[in-house]
């Protein structure tokens, strides 16, 4: 989620960081991303301040991108976030033209934040408090929606095929898509270890559920198999994250044939 920065001491960042007293920043380097204590600038040296300012921008830049294309696309569609976090995409979309858009997301507090936004600038975003289940493979979003877009989820589940399946079935033109592919046309998914972290402990297979990756070839075949073949890739623009860290992604529109 971009941040919007200030030159005061403490930046206006998202809601959910506000409401916590520790706080990390993450920034792209060579070999993956690089925490650092807190996104204030009075206690960053000044190179990191610039560093996490341009990392900021170029993520917004970015987002920015994605969404605008979906709005040329779908003028007027209603477009359902599925992991939405503070509501970037669904409240950027309705300010470009896009209309009956919501956020879906497990953490409730982040329906705090978008009411913030549709008080700010005049958006009438909605929020559905739930979150995708590897168990029951779905969610309760009660309708369908012209687009349906997953960021940088996909990584965090098990079942990968399953929640393609499941953004399918609730997308009524297409699915939008950014996150890491493994570089194949072979019908591939990778993991990271299970349960690496130490705050996990997910009975099998649920603990497969770090940087899960399909292939291109994969990702392909399951878009079109769901009635989704015309497939456009987004272009890297310079203006976006860096072009090293930024490689094994892809942002494509799955859009119904």
């Amino acid at each position: 989620m971009p941040r919007i920065t200030l030159d005061k001491p403490t930046p206006g960042p998202s809601w959910e960081a506000a409401q916590r007293s520790e706080r990390k920043l993450y920034l792209p380097q060579q070999g993956g991303l690089v925490s650092v204590p807190v996104f204030r600038r009075d206690r960053l040296p000044a190179d990191i301040w610039e560093k996490a300012a341009d990392a900021n921008g170029r993520l917004r830049a970015m987002y920015d991108d994605f969404v605008a294309e979906i709005a040329r696309r779908y003028p007027g569609g209603a477009l359902l976030d599925v992991a939405c976090n503070n509501g970037y995409f669904p409240v950027r979309a309705e300010q470009l033209g896009m209309r009956g858009c919501a956020g879906m997301d497990r953490r409730s507090h982040h329906w705090a934040a978008i009411k913030v936004l549709n008080n700010i600038t005049g958006t009438s975003v909605r929020f559905v408090n739930q979150g995708y289940s590897p168990v029951t493979r779905g969610a309760k979003v009660g309708r369908r929606y012209d687009v349906v877009v997953a960021s940088a989820i996909m990584c965090h589940l098990p079942d990968p095929l399953h929640f393609l399946a499941f953004l399918g079935s609730i997308a009524k033109e297409a699915v939008f898509f950014w996150g890491q592919m493994v570089d194949s046309d072979d019908y591939l998914i990778a993991y990271n270890e299970p349960n690496r972290f130490a705050f996990t402990n997910k009975q099998f297979p649920y603990g497969f559920d770090d940087n899960t990756r399909l292939s291109r070839g994969l990702f392909r075949r399951s878009a079109e198999l769901m009635g989704f073949g015309n497939i456009v890739e987004l272009p890297y623009r310079d203006t976006w994250l860096p072009a090293q860290w930024y490689a094994p992604h892809k942002a494509w529109l799955c859009m119904r044939a």
